[in-house]
């Protein structure tokens, strides 16, 4: 039982391909033992079912033998990485589309994207509604009814209408 918990505690240290490596070869060792005693189950049993199963099990085992040998082949072409290196890889890539989604916001690309598609905010729909009544003689809407519904709508501009309000009534 002690060997076991020594070979826990290396196992720990090492790098996830060498564990890899480490188990490979005990899962081939067992499969060598497998068919090492499949086949001698063969040899000294009397019963045909009893050897033929002997039979099934010993390919069974170099089938996991094989399988063993294809893990070895392709551990040369693995690299290991960190924990926390796939943390900062991510954190990265977040912050890369985080900054590309300012970058098409900032310059106006989003609009543009919006136009192109045909997507228009339901606001905007809103506010050209109301434009459009009320610069058609036959509504009663007014322009201040106009000015007070953007107003409510973009707090940014209820805030310079009423710095622009101050400024010119001291």
């Amino acid at each position: 039982m002690g060997v076991r918990w020594i070979l826990c505690l290396l196992l720990v240290g090492c790098s996830a391909s060498e564990r890899i490596a480490v188990e490979a070869n005990g899962i081939g060792e067992r499969a060598q033992t497998i068919h090492r005693l499949a086949l001698r189950i063969g040899e000294t049993s009397q019963q045909a079912e009893v050897i033929a199963d002997a039979a099934s099990i010993a390919i069974e085992a170099s089938a996991i033998e094989q399988k063993t040998q294809a893990i070895h082949a392709t551990l040369p072409g693995v690299s290991d990485t960190h924990p926390y290196l796939n943390a900062v890889k991510w954190v990265a890539l977040a912050a890369a589309v985080l900054a590309i989604a300012w970058i098409i916001h900032a310059t106006g690309l989003g609009t543009a994207v919006r136009i192109a598609v045909g997507w228009i905010p339901r606001r905007k729909i809103d506010t050209a509604e109301m434009m459009s009544a009320t610069l058609a003689h036959d509504k009663p809407e007014t322009v201040r009814e106009l000015v007070a519904m953007m107003r409510a709508q973009d707090p940014l501009l209820d805030k310079a209408m009423r710095q622009v309000k101050h400024d010119t009534h001291p």
